[in-house]
C-alpha cells in the first residue's frame, strides 16, 4: 500500500478525462447537426466537402443565371409576337389596297396606317428592355474599312426600260452596239441611242439597282459608267483605270422625268473637271416631247468611223474596273453570355433578334402605287411586238415585303424558342446536380442524430462510471489510516 502515487486514481482520471472530450465532441456534433466541425475531426471529408460546396453554390447560382436567360427571351419573344401580329395586320391591309375596287384616297388611307404600324415597330425595338438592356437592338460593331477591288459588269435594263428600234449597228468584238439616226429639235442630224423610263415607278426602283449604261468617249477612249444604286443622291465620280463611275441613288427619285434630271445634274460639268463627259464628242439630252426619255448623242454627224470609240448602250462584254469600300462598321444582334455552370467555359450564347423596319425590308413600303401597266417587250427575228399586262404594282410589292418580313420574325422566334427550351433542360439538369450533390456532401459532412445519440448516451454513462470509480480510488488511503492508528 503507497501513499504518494494513487495509481487507481490517476487510472480513473485519465480515463474520465478521455470520456468528458469524447462526450464534448459528440455534444458538439449534436448541437451544430455537423459531424466535421473542425479540420481534425476529418481531415479528408472536409476538403472533399469543400469542394462539393463549391460546386453547389455554383451550380445554383448558375440555375439563377439560367433562369434569368429565359426571363430575358420571354421579353424579346413577347415583343416579337407583337411585332408579328402587326405584320399581319399591315399584309392584311396590303392584300385589301391589291384589290382594284380601292380608290386612291382609300389606298391612301391604307398606308396611313401602314405607315404607323411601321413606325411602332421602329419604336418597339427602341423600348423593349431587360434590366435596362435593349434586347432587339443590335450594337454597333466597329472595325476599319475594307477595299474590295473588283471588275464590275455593266448590267441590262429591265424590260420595261424601252430601248430604240435599231436604225444602225456595228459590231465590236463580236458585241452588236446599237444607234439610232436621229434628227434632234435643232436640225443637226446626229447618231444616237435613248432610254424611255416612262414607266418608272416607285415599286420599280429595285429593278434598276445595280444597272445602268456604258458609253465611251472618240476622243480619250475613257469608258463612262452611269450606275442606279439604293440610298439618295450622287456620289462624286469614281475613277478606276479607264474607266469612271457615277454612282446614283434613286430612292428619293419619284418620277421618270425627275430620274432623267438627275442622270443629267450627274453627268454636267466644265471641261476641267475630270472624269466628266462635258467637252468631249458626246452630250446628253432630256427629250423635249417625253421627259422621262433620255438621249445621248455622238455630234461628230452619223458617220461614225470607229464605233468601238462612240457612244454606245448597254455594249455587252464592256466592263468598268472599281474600288468598292465594305463599310467596316455595321449593326450586329445584341449576344448575351449566359453563365450556365460553376466552372470556367461553362457559357451559353444567345444571339438575340435585331428588329426595325430596315432590317425586316418594309421601310419604304408603299401601296399607293395603284394599276399600272406593264409593258413587256419580246423582239423576234423579223420585228418586235409588245404584250400588256395589268399589275397593282405598290400593293404587289408591300405583299412580297411583307411576307418576307413575317418569315423573318419567324425565324427569330423559332430561335429564342429554341434557346429557351434548351434553357428549361438546363435549369432542370442543374437542380438535379445540386440536390445529387447536396446529398453527398451532407452524408459526408451532416451528423447522423439517431447514431450520434447512442453515442451519447453511452459516452454518458462511461463519464457517470468513471466519476463514480475515481471517487472509490480516492478512497484507498483510507486503509493506510486505520492501519497507522493502530
Amino acid at each position: 500500500m503507497r501513499i504518494q502515487h494513487n495509481i487507481r486514481a490517476m487510472n480513473a482520471d485519465r480515463q474520465l478525462g478521455m470520456t468528458e472530450g469524447i462526450l464534448g465532441k459528440s455534444a458538439e456534433k449534436l448541437s451544430s447537426g455537423y459531424k466535421i466541425n473542425r479540420a481534425a475531426d476529418d481531415a479528408a471529408g472536409l476538403s472533399i466537402s469543400e469542394k462539393m460546396r463549391k460546386q453547389i453554390r455554383g451550380l445554383t447560382q448558375a440555375s439563377a443565371n439560367s433562369e434569368d436567360g429565359i426571363s430575358m427571351i420571354q421579353i424579346a419573344d413577347g415583343a416579337l409576337t407583337e411585332v408579328h401580329d402587326m405584320i399581319d395586320r399591315c399584309l392584311e391591309l396590303s392584300v385589301q389596297a391589291s384589290n382594284g375596287t380601292n380608290s386612291a384616297s382609300d389606298r391612301e388611307k391604307i398606308q396611313d396606317e401602314i405607315s404607323q404600324i411601321i413606325t411602332e415597330i421602329d419604336a418597339i425595338k427602341e423600348r423593349t428592355k431587360f434590366n435596362e438592356i435593349h434586347v432587339l437592338k443590335g450594337i454597333g460593331v466597329y472595325a476599319p474599312d475594307r477595299i474590295e477591288r473588283s471588275l464590275f459588269p455593266v448590267g441590262s435594263l429591265p424590260d420595261w426600260v424601252e430601248c430604240p428600234s435599231i436604225k444602225y449597228e456595228n459590231e465590236v468584238d463580236g458585241e452588236t452596239i446599237l444607234f439610232e439616226e436621229y434628227t434632234d429639235y435643232n436640225g443637226g442630224k446626229h447618231v444616237a441611242a435613248s432610254m424611255d423610263f416612262k414607266e418608272f415607278s416607285a415599286d420599280k426602283k429595285t429593278d434598276l439597282y445595280g444597272k445602268g449604261f456604258s458609253t465611251t468617249c472618240c476622243t480619250c477612249d475613257k469608258f463612262y459608267c452611269v450606275e442606279f444604286t439604293s440610298g439618295s443622291g450622287a456620289q462624286p465620280p469614281v475613277q478606276s483605270g479607264n474607266s469612271y463611275v457615277y454612282r446614283l441613288g434613286i430612292d428619293d427619285i419619284h418620277s421618270a422625268e425627275d430620274l432623267v434630271d438627275a442622270i443629267l445634274d450627274l453627268t454636267k460639268a466644265s471641261s476641267t473637271d475630270l472624269g466628266h463627259p462635258a467637252g468631249h464628242y458626246t452630250r446628253l439630252e432630256k427629250d423635249p416631247n417625253n421627259p422621262g426619255k433620255l438621249w445621248v448623242y455622238d455630234e461628230r454627224s452619223y458617220a461614225i468611223p470607229n464605233p468601238q470609240v462612240g457612244w454606245g448602250l448597254f455594249a455587252a462584254g464592256v466592263m468598268y474596273e472599281m474600288e468598292k469600300v465594305i463599310p467596316g462598321s455595321h449593326e450586329e444582334p445584341l449576344q448575351v453570355a449566359l453563365q450556365v455552370g460553376a466552372d470556367t467555359g461553362n457559357q451559353m450564347i444567345l444571339k438575340m433578334a435585331t428588329i426595325s423596319s430596315h432590317a425586316l425590308g418594309i421601310d419604304n413600303v408603299d401601296v399607293r402605287g395603284g394599276f399600272v401597266y406593264d409593258r413587256q417587250v419580246v423582239r423576234t427575228a423579223t420585228g418586235e411586238y409588245r404584250r400588256i399586262t395589268v399589275q397593282v404594282s405598290g400593293a404587289d410589292q408591300a405583299i412580297k415585303a411583307f411576307g418576307k418580313a413575317k418569315d423573318k420574325v419567324s425565324a427569330e422566334r423559332s430561335r429564342l424558342g429554341a434557346y429557351q427550351n434548351r434553357l428549361e433542360h438546363t435549369v432542370d439538369n442543374l437542380n438535379n446536380v445540386v440536390e445529387n450533390t447536396t446529398a453527398s456532401e451532407s452524408r459526408i459532412r451532416d451528423t447522423d442524430m439517431a447514431r450520434e445519440m447512442v453515442l451519447y448516451a453511452n459516452r454518458n454513462i462511461l463519464l457517470q462510471s468513471g466519476q463514480s470509480m475515481l471517487a472509490q480510488a480516492n478512497q484507498s488511503g483510507q486503509g493506510i489510516l486505520s492501519l497507522l492508528a493502530g
